[in-house]
């Protein structure tokens, strides 16, 4: 049977995450193997890859919040907005005050505008950005709407600041840092990066290569593959009548009367995962109310729409 589901891989520094898929594919010994969201080269942390049929879930994995250690560097800012980069211009960092840090650094909780930096894997007009970078282009980016759910002070060494970022996808940690520079007035480059969290997979489960290397050798990879359901577990659940099924894996709309339960907190546009009644995975589906009106909800009104049939994955 073909292995089929997602690993939770420790990416080291100094490594693309292309890198760490081709490293996988080889010790597999499979093709189908995927990366739910690129790290820089220089971060470290978790990486999860999809094997197998899981590939199918990848785009929703991206969508998940993440969670960062972030080291940022003031008084320098870099054309790359990170260590390898540049040096564009330098400024004296001394002035800045610890409170004044910490009031800057709350500004940004909440939902801000981020530039995608021209370094960065984001496309334009079907090419990556950092193509045309090293070209010497530069056009043009939109900003983009990002959450960030929380931000914790660590450490304070200048010109060192540490902070744990939670966040929403699509958050740039190397324009956080730029944007903080250019508030405190000296400007700041992302130093160092850590993500310890990407919906529900956390560092402290990541393997190392080496150690995916050795499960591997034992013969044991099963044993650490997560199922595809487990893999989306940080999506609400929606549960249907056992009558219901059949037209969920048909891919059919549903309407209220077909559904055991909708989460209250569940927002109009949200993916959730619909459940049958043994609790089975049974696809992924975008809600067309919110929690809070579901229960007043004509019983013939659709209030799922089908994104991706997953029964028997």
């Amino acid at each position: 049977m073909e292995l089929s589901g997602v690993l939770n891989i420790n990416k080291p520094g100094g490594m693309t995450s292309h890198d760490v898929v081709d490293v996988v594919r080889r010790l597999l010994k499979i093709r189908r193997v995927g990366h739910t969201g690129t790290l820089d080269p220089r971060a470290t942390g978790v990486l999860p890859l999809c094997i197998g049929r899981a590939t199918r879930i990848a785009q929703f994995l991206t969508q998940a919040n993440k969670e960062y250690l972030i080291t940022m560097r003031l008084g320098i800012t870099t054309d790359t907005l990170d260590a390898d980069g540049k040096v564009l211009f330098q400024a004296d960092h001394t002035a800045v005050d610890p409170d004044e840090l910490r009031d800057v650094l709350q500004r940004f909780v909440g939902e801000i505008q981020q530039i995608p930096p021209l370094f960065s894997a984001k496309k334009h007009r079907g090419e990556r950005l950092y193509r045309l970078a090293r070209r010497g282009e530069t056009v043009e980016r939109q900003p983009v709407a990002v959450r960030i759910h929380e931000l914790t002070l660590l450490e304070i060494d200048l010109p060192f600041v540490r902070f744990r970022v939670s966040c929403s996808k699509g958050t740039y940690a190397r324009t956080l840092c730029d944007d903080i520079g250019r508030v405190l007035g000296c400007g700041a480059h992302l130093y160092a990066l850590s993500r310890v969290r990407s919906g529900r997979f956390l560092i402290e489960d990541a393997l190392t290569l080496q150690q995916l290397e050795q499960i591997v050798s034992d013969g044991r990879i099963r044993d650490v593959l997560i199922p595809i359901g487990e893999a989306l577990g940080h999506l609400p659940v929606v549960r249907v009548h056992p009558e219901s099924s059949r037209g969920v894996v048909q891919g059919s709309e549903m309407p209220a009367s077909t559904l055991l339960s909708f989460p209250v907190e569940v927002e109009k546009g949200d993916l959730v995962r619909v459940l049958g009644y043994r609790r089975q995975l049974l696809s992924l589906a975008e809600t067309t109310v919110d929690g809070r009106e579901f229960s007043t909800v004509d019983p013939r009104r659709i209030v799922l729409k089908p994104v991706r049939v997953l029964a028997g994955q």
